[in-house]
């Protein structure tokens, strides 16, 4: 049963939401990337706040692909108390030496880490099994540029499915995000990703960077738990 993913970009957002809550509640900031970083002070604020009612994700930031760099970033955000962490995965020449240093940090760790790829800025190869070798709980694809397009014009429904059915046999996690529109959920409901995740589609004009829209909010959600039965 697929669930969904909510971006907020502050406490005040995280507040707005507490009468309707999804099911994992993803903290960024819109303005610093495609996967910008909250101060871990306000991912903390916000936590405490949701309290257990909803499980909880933070970014950390748009980072290179180098273990002494990615290393204190998700010990950092995971200090926070929050349910994932979450990290980009970056076309690098070094991608699988870092998946492998990795290991190191992410395997002691109590926080469960999510890797993110990028349907735009692809790796040039299938990384499931060497994020479940490093000890990933699960993999998203999302967008790197923000730039109106959305996941589906960058991969086609066979390449979701493909992708979806990878993580599945790694026992991976998998969520499919990137401007995913309320009218995508028809879609993509069929491909039996864990999470589909949300933050233009939630916003005023549609646009990322705006504020959340209470009656987009409701709107996709109703879809989603229509799907869901």
């Amino acid at each position: 049963m697929t669930k969904w993913l909510a971006s907020v970009q502050s406490v005040d957002e995280a507040k707005s939401l507490i009468n309707v809550l999804p099911d994992i509640l993803d903290m960024k900031d819109p303005s610093r990337g495609a996967l910008g970083e909250l101060d871990v002070s306000v991912v903390s604020e916000i936590v405490s706040l949701i309290n257990g009612k909803c499980l909880t994700s933070a970014t950390v930031g748009d980072l290179e692909m180098d273990v002494t760099v990615l290393g204190p970033a998700i010990e950092d955000m995971a200090s926070s108390g929050v349910d994932y962490v979450k990290i980009g995965l970056f076309p690098d020449e070094n991608i699988r030496q870092c998946l492998s240093d990795i290991a190191a940090v992410i395997k002691p760790l109590e926080t469960p880490v999510i890797a993110v790829l990028f349907a735009d800025r692809p790796l040039g190869l299938e990384v499931q099994t060497l994020l479940a070798e490093s000890g990933f709980r699960g993999v998203m694809v999302d967008t790197a540029i923000k730039n109106g397009k959305h996941l589906l014009d960058h991969m086609t429904l066979d390449k979701l499915s493909t992708f979806v059915n990878a993580a599945k046999q790694q026992n991976l996690l998998s969520g499919l995000a990137g401007a995913l529109r309320q009218e995508d959920i028809s879609v993509l409901s069929s491909l039996d990703a864990d999470y589909l995740g949300f933050r233009s589609a939630l916003c005023e004009q549609r646009e990322r960077n705006g504020g959340l829209d209470l009656q987009r909010i409701k709107a996709v959600k109703a879809s989603l738990d229509g799907y869901q039965k």
